[in-house]
């Protein structure tokens, strides 16, 4: 062995001392500084985020049978997915919230009039990274959105750890749970979350069932994908076809991306926004045009060093507008802006759609919750949140002004479910969450709701179990707009179960009720024997 050598042997051997004996306990003193200095046990025990129903479950069922009360219509049969978050650990150095943790997709699959459960974890590389450690080694949602100084420093400290190899160095676009929605694509499905990359989860067939045991990658459709993707594409029921809009918080920069056939074919750059959108959460797309709202929340990283103490704020001096371009928008084609007259924070849209006026121009019309104010820690789901509206804007494409802006109902209601066989097309019937009467915390029920005609149907109540999104799935061969079912799924203390309601009657027809209890979640979507059969061949 040459001197040289040995040196260097030598010199690394020292680095990785120096690293892991003397820097990495210096560094986790720091991090218990700056927990110390958030004062973490004191605001977690104050916070929703802390009752049971937010809190994460660690076993991992497979095909745990399910007991049905009332019977499972006999043309519904597919497989109901919903993600969300659900920490691997009971234990947290971070402020809680909504959006920290690991992502678990919860599955029932529906055939025959029976039911079964499983549950798995997704696996992304931070959550395998974290796992392998037993303890959270990155960054967590709570922490930015109120953390303040501490908050910063802890950010820090994470990229210094990343640098030197203390923990597994992960790129801005992969550093994520997926845990905000699940959607198919072209015989894949992909959990996504509007701050990374989409996250192509496997699947296999395996004794004649899917199966979908929560591992994956990141995509970049070849190279082609550089920011973060979407939670919420709008999908054409026609083609499958992805359109979707991003933001990058740290760059400011929104992109417009259409996904076809398995590709990116379209993905550019529409604006840069400075400060930075905080979310752009949900979009709208109509026969000719895709419209993207630009909101009052607002990013700045710099925010955590100030009074402020958060990333986030709401900025009441900046009104809520909409972008409108064409749907084969080309790079260098000018966005159309109409401007409303407030501030406002938009989650989730319902639907939009083209109207041709007596003068032969054009309006768009759009339905949507509203918030005109938004705390800097971003409490979503929580009794911290404020009310939404129910907005019904028209855009005049020829004035280029919102001639109409009307509330419809003062009621909190939001995660507004409708038939997406009719997206930007006109549609009647909307399903919206019922916040208001569960004091934030979830939904309590859901109201069928008549865009139309204005006024509310009928209300469906989940008693004392909460619920997250009340997702519309079409009969086959339906005719009617509603003819179709809901399904949420239900949890209350120590016990959840899956509601179908009749979307055209919205009556109970069957609970579906699970072997474990399931945290609190949102966004699902649903698969039928068609879509299942193509999982697990390419």
């Amino acid at each position: 062995m040459s001197t040289l050598l040995i040196v260097i042997l030598c010199l690394a051997a020292f680095y990785g001392l120096i690293r892991f004996v003397l820097l990495k306990p210096l560094l986790a003193n720091f991090r218990q500084k700056a927990n110390d200095a958030m004062d973490l046990p004191s605001y977690n025990q104050g916070s929703d985020y802390s009752k049971i129903g937010y809190c994460p479950i660690h076993n991992e069922l497979t095909d745990s049978a399910i007991t049905v009360e009332g019977e499972i219509p006999a043309d519904l049969s597919g497989l109901y997915l919903r993600n969300g978050t659900n920490s691997p650990f009971d234990r947290t150095d971070s402020r809680r919230h909504m959006f920290n943790g690991a992502g678990m997709i919860h599955q029932v699959r529906i055939e025959n009039g029976q039911a079964t459960y499983t549950n798995k974890y997704t696996q992304t590389p931070r959550y395998l990274a974290e796992k392998e450690a037993g303890k959270e080694l990155y960054i967590e949602f709570g922490d930015v959105a109120g953390g303040g100084k501490p908050a910063m420093g802890k950010i820090m400290l994470s990229l210094i750890e990343q640098k030197t190899g203390i923990v597994p160095k992960l790129s801005n676009i992969e550093n994520s749970a997926a845990t905000t929605a699940i959607q198919y694509h072209n015989g894949e499905l992909y959990a996504l979350q509007e701050t990374s990359l989409p996250f192509k989860l496997n699947t296999r067939v395996e004794n004649g069932k899917l199966a979908i045991d929560g591992s994956g990658e990141f995509v970049d459709f070849g190279g082609k994908l550089n920011q973060p993707f979407t939670a919420h594409p709008k999908i054409d029921p026609t083609t499958g076809d992805w359109t979707s809009y991003s933001t990058d918080v740290q760059t400011g920069s929104i992109h417009y991306d259409i996904l076809s056939g398995g590709e990116l074919t379209k993905h550019q750059e529409l604006m840069v926004a400075k400060p930075a959108m905080g979310f752009l959460h949900d979009c709208y797309i109509t026969e000719n045009f895709s419209i993207f709202p630009d909101l009052s929340l607002r990013f700045d990283a710099g925010e955590l060093m100030k009074d402020r103490g958060t990333g986030f704020y709401f900025d009441p001096e900046h009104k809520m507008r909409f972008g409108v371009i064409k749907r084969d928008h080309q790079q260098g084609d000018k966005i159309a802006w109409f401007t409303t007259d407030k501030p406002g924070h938009i989650w989730h849209t319902i639907n939009g759609w083209e109207e041709k006026r007596d003068d032969g121009g054009t309006d768009v019309v759009l339905f949507a919750p509203v918030f005109h104010s938004y705390p800097d820690n971003v409490p979503i789901h929580s009794s911290e949140e404020p009310d939404a509206l129910l907005y019904k804007f028209r855009l005049n494409l020829e004035s280029g002004e919102v001639t109409e802006q009307k509330v419809l109902d003062k009621h909190f209601y939001e995660r507004p479910s409708f038939n997406t066989n009719y997206i930007g097309k006109p549609s009647q019937f909307a399903y919206l969450l019922d916040e208001g009467s569960a004091g934030g915390i979830m939904g309590k029920g859901v109201m069928k709701y008549d865009l139309i005609n204005e006024k509310d149907v009928k209300y469906f109540d989940y008693g004392d179990y909460r619920g997250g999104e009340a997702l519309f799935v079409a009969k086959a061969n339906s005719q009617a707009e509603d003819d179709g079912y809901l399904i949420d799924l239900l949890s209350h203390e120590d016990k959840s179960y899956l509601v179908i309601i009749d979307a055209s009657t919205m009556e109970e027809l069957a609970k579906l009720h699970i072997s474990q209890r399931v945290p609190y979640g949102v966004h699902a979507c649903w698969l039928d024997e068609n879509k299942i059969s193509t999982l697990g061949t390419n």
